[in-house]
């Protein structure tokens, strides 16, 4: 497709159609003689393009032939959906197909759904599977921002529940102002939404000013959210019924909206399911701050159905300032009666460990870093957890520690990876020894783990104990070195450097290397270790210096 192109061209790179109706026409042409599952892929030139790319089921199902259709932009591809109106449920790109992709694409302005897939109206529903969406900005929509999957009710109104479709990823994306943009309602939806699917991706990912939750998951199992940011959504991270999740290294804060960082609710959406379920989940090495934390909430379900919550584990996140007077940084809220949960409310196996939890004592409700209705809460343990003062609830005599001079509070503006390096010497208060028994490898910053780990998603061990990886792109030279050293980095690349003494204290940081050389004439002699970041992989290296 090219926005110079012609629906009666050939649709070759030298002759592009115009429109994506005109491209779908031309691969049924194409494919004329095949049947079956047949792949296809559409490549659109760079442009503008003022329309919808919208795949009508006549032109997924076509007689015995199956067409499952992928978007690749080149360049700089713009869909606008300005002046457009996008039917009810439908997304400005709306795909029906399996195995697909859509990549390096921005969405801009839908009436409904940015990007979604799959189908289910009128008794006939197709499943969308084995979707990645890869380099795509949304902006401005009145629904999702990206959909996954179909809900599990049939719209034919059938008790028999669709089955979860499977293996659904969003890496490099852009998800912003989604949800009621322009429109005047209560919140209801997600800027990334996962719906009624299993094994599920999200990686790398900028979701912030949405008017939903950033990324939700509805009704799903086996789950991975790491490395993403994430900033004043309306709950940043959202699981309702959800089995089997890792939420991990992920950069969460708010500057605007008081709302949490990670939120477990139950929200039924049937009732012909009786059992609902928050099980397996794993939340560790995240960084959240200027937030209310994590909350696990009862949701909203009838009498006549259960909610188990069961196996959660809270671990190695900092989790440092909220908001002022609005709940804890890690709260529990559900009904009790008799002090006890109420008998279709039930608790398993909830553990807080290895955490740091700080805030101003003015910001807390009665002065609680952790809340709940009942105190003891049930099916919890708490141990070897860092805070700022008594938490006032789960607090473990034997093993948790207090210290008033660990921060309170986190600028929202500040660049956090630089803030709270591998080595916090501006912070040495972040730092409380203790056995790895999670089995958790990495840190936030990705640095290994030793078999002393210090509390909180980044760490720095007295003894530095580092994977070396020798890189052949770095040359540092000289080394040995007296008085200046410098590596020899392809002229288009940035890097970030640190040079750390064996004990993993930092003695220079240059933020954006381009090759120059680096004074250490001022440090002393010995073994020092050269931490590299490409700024663009964002992958760590490790080199030894010696200084003479």
């Amino acid at each position: 497709m090219a926005t110079n192109g012609n629906d009666q061209n050939s649709g070759d790179s030298l002759n592009p159609v115009a429109t994506f109706a005109g491209a779908l026409n031309k691969l049924d042409q194409l494919t004329s003689n095949l049947s079956g599952n047949v792949y296809t892929e559409v490549i659109i030139y760079s442009g503008n393009y003022f329309e919808i790319f919208k795949q009508p089921l006549n032109r997924f199902q076509i007689g015995n032939k199956y067409m499952h259709v992928s978007l690749r932009g080149k360049d700089n591809v713009m869909i606008d959906g300005t002046n457009l109106t996008v039917n009810p449920g439908n997304g400005l790109v709306y795909l029906l197909g399996s195995n697909i992709y859509v990549k390096n694409i921005k969405v801009n302005y839908s009436t409904e759904n940015g990007i979604r897939f799959g189908y289910n109206y009128n008794g006939t529903v197709i499943n969308s599977h084995d979707i990645w969406v890869d380099n795509v900005e949304v902006n401005q929509t009145a629904g999702h921002g990206v959909l996954f999957g179909i809900g599990a009710l049939n719209a034919n109104g059938s008790s028999t529940l669709i089955p979860r479709a499977k293996n659904f990823k969003i890496t490099n994306s852009h998800i912003l102002n989604s949800v009621n943009f322009n429109t005047a309602q209560s919140q209801w939806g997600s800027a990334l939404k996962f719906w009624n699917t299993s094994h599920n991706q999200a990686i790398n990912n900028h979701v912030h000013d949405n008017s939903g939750e950033g990324i939700n998951f509805d009704y799903c199992d086996t789950i991975l959210v790491r490395n993403n940011l994430l900033h004043d959504n309306y709950a940043n991270i959202y699981l309702d019924k959800a089995e089997y999740a890792v939420i991990e290294k992920n950069h969460i804060y708010n500057e605007n909206k008081v709302v949490s960082g990670i939120l477990m609710g139950l929200e039924a959406f049937t009732a012909y399911v009786t059992n609902h379920f928050i099980k397996d989940i794993y939340v560790q090495n995240n960084i959240i701050h200027n937030t209310t934390g994590i909350n696990i909430w009862q949701g909203i379900y009838s009498a006549i159905q259960n909610g188990y919550f069961d196996n959660i584990q809270i671990r190695y996140n900092t989790i440092i300032g909220k908001q002022v007077a609005n709940g804890a940084q890690i709260s529990m809220s559900y009904e009790t009666a008799f002090g006890q949960p109420v008998p279709n409310v039930n608790f398993n196996n909830l553990r807080f460990e290895r955490n740091i939890i700080s805030a101003n004592f003015d910001s807390l409700n009665n002065g609680k870093l952790i809340s709940g209705p009942l105190n003891p809460q049930p099916s919890l343990t708490t141990e070897y957890n860092l805070f700022n003062i008594n938490p006032g609830f789960g607090y473990n005599i034997t093993t948790d520690q207090i210290n008033s001079n660990i921060p309170v509070f986190i600028d929202p503006n500040s660049d956090i990876i630089f803030e709270l390096t591998p080595s916090i010497t501006l912070n040495p208060e972040l730092i409380m020894n203790s056995m790895n028994i999670c089995n958790l490898l990495e840190d936030y910053a990705g640095n290994v783990r030793a078999n002393n780990s210090n509390v909180g998603a980044l760490e720095r061990n007295d003894n530095l104990q580092l994977d070396f990886l020798e890189k052949e792109d770095w040359i540092i030279f000289p080394n040995p070195v007296k008085d200046q050293f410098k590596i020899d980095i392809p002229q288009a690349e940035k890097l970030s450097l640190k040079v750390l003494s064996s004990n993993g204290e930092e003695l220079i940081h240059v933020s954006n290397y381009s090759g120059e050389f680096i004074p250490v004439s001022h440090i002393a002699s010995g073994f020092y270790y050269v931490i590299i970041t490409s700024n663009s992989s964002k992958k760590n290296s490790f080199i030894k210096l010696i200084k003479w």
